[in-house]
């Protein structure tokens, strides 16, 4: 019994032995996790995880991805061992790595304040050993030593700083532009499959797939974890979380791919806002556009009119609004044409009565007012021909042709 007990304590003191690199002046030190330093050197940087502080945010060590560990000292790099022995294989400028196979130059890596990142042109340079390319991927996003890489620029897959396939070169960015192709914050990547019709999945930086491929659409880029923007085969959209539970149910036309104070979500019959909870904000519309900077709202079968803020300028009292002509010698002139009680009226923008809805036509429409007068109505087969600020310029008369009743 004791005898195994000693060899589970020796067990946990291995287990629970680490290398870390600590920051020394203006460069880093390599020392276990007692503080004791591995080597004398002090690296410039080395290929590692950032680990901060959770109180303060700041950088507390670097923990080496691989071993041995690319460091880089006098602006060269060099492999440092676990054991703190330190070697140069090669001389170059550029971070490597060792595999079983073959060295990897790192081109195009950029390192800021220890976190490294990629350029437009990174890529991973395979070399056997007499430095010969073998192979070349390149190379979109880096985290936590894993490569968002293509061996074609095509195929996309998911490569191990020891150059192990952790997710195979079968898809493509989620976003044709790209531009949304990297991983989150917290490691997680979105990718379409790259085929005709291919689905949407998630998976992490080390491989493993957290929402399935069988999505038509997911957020380009995850970084609210439990409010994922997804749509599904029949073009309903919702959110899930990271565990691909369902938070907002899939009977969605439309709704915001991240999420705000106030947020428009559209079904077959409403329209309405919710905030960042998904509670409901406001009442709900059977019909809201916008156009230009005001928005039409249906409410209660009723038309009324909101400015940018959402405040209402038009209460909800007409069956229909719609544009009146323009001015040809006044550009910034504007009012609109509304029927309530199955009668036509004029007003403004804020709601100013030009003429009273008490006309039962609406007569000689075009996009710019005929010359001498703007709108003509009809009430009781008598015509009226108002100018643009309501007054009566005509009564009677001939009239037009072209009147529209309800």
């Amino acid at each position: 019994m004791k005898q195994s007990i000693l060899i589970l304590l020796l067990f946990l003191s291995i287990g629970g032995f680490s290398q870390i690199f600590v920051k020394s002046g203006d460069g880093i030190v390599y020392q276990d996790k007692e503080g004791t330093g591995l080597n004398k050197a002090v690296f410039e940087e080395c290929w590692c995880e950032v680990i901060l502080d959770d109180s303060t945010k700041e950088i507390s060590q670097l923990k080496p991805i691989v071993f041995p560990v690319p460091v880089r000292m006098n602006n060269e790099w060099s492999l440092l061992e676990k054991n703190g022995d330190l070697k140069k294989p090669i001389v170059s400028s550029l971070p490597y790595l060792k595999t079983d196979s073959a060295w990897v130059i790192l081109e195009g890596f950029i390192n800021d304040n220890h976190t490294w990142t990629v350029d437009s042109i990174a890529k991973l340079i395979l070399k056997d050993s007499e430095q010969k390319v073998i192979r070349e991927y390149k190379v979109q996003d880096v985290y936590n030593g894993t490569f968002l890489a293509s061996p074609d620029d095509y195929f996309w897959g998911l490569l191990d700083s020891k150059m192990k396939a952790l997710v195979k070169f079968e898809y493509a960015s989620s976003h044709h532009s790209q531009q949304d192709f990297h991983f989150s914050s917290k490691g997680y990547m979105t990718l379409r499959e790259n085929k005709a019709e291919g689905y949407n999945g998630i998976v992490d930086y080390k491989g493993k797939i957290h929402v399935s491929f069988k999505w038509r659409l997911l957020s380009y880029v995850v970084e609210d974890e439990e409010h994922i923007y997804a749509m599904r085969e029949d073009r309903k959209r919702g959110y899930i979380n990271i565990k691909e539970e369902t938070v907002l149910s899939f009977i969605f036309d439309k709704i915001p791919r991240e999420l705000t104070d106030s947020n428009f979500v559209e079904t077959e019959k409403y329209k309405w806002f919710v905030d960042r909870d998904l509670k409901q904000i406001g009442p709900k519309y059977q019909a809201f556009e916008k156009k230009r900077n005001i928005y039409f709202f249906k409410k209660d079968n009723k038309w009324g009119v909101m400015d940018e803020n959402l405040n209402t300028i038009i209460p909800n009292t007409y069956s229909s609004i719609m544009d009146g002509p323009r001015l040809k010698d006044d550009a910034t002139f504007k009012c609109y044409i509304v029927v309530k009680n199955g009668m036509y009226g004029l007003i403004t923008l804020t709601g100013e009565t030009i003429i009273k809805p008490a006309y039962e036509c609406l007569c000689g429409l075009s996009y710019y007012a005929p010359a001498g007068y703007y709108i003509e109505f009809k009430k009781e087969n008598v015509s009226y021909k108002f100018n643009e600020k309501g007054e009566l310029i005509e009564k009677g008369g001939k009239g037009s042709k072209a009147c529209f009743c309800e």
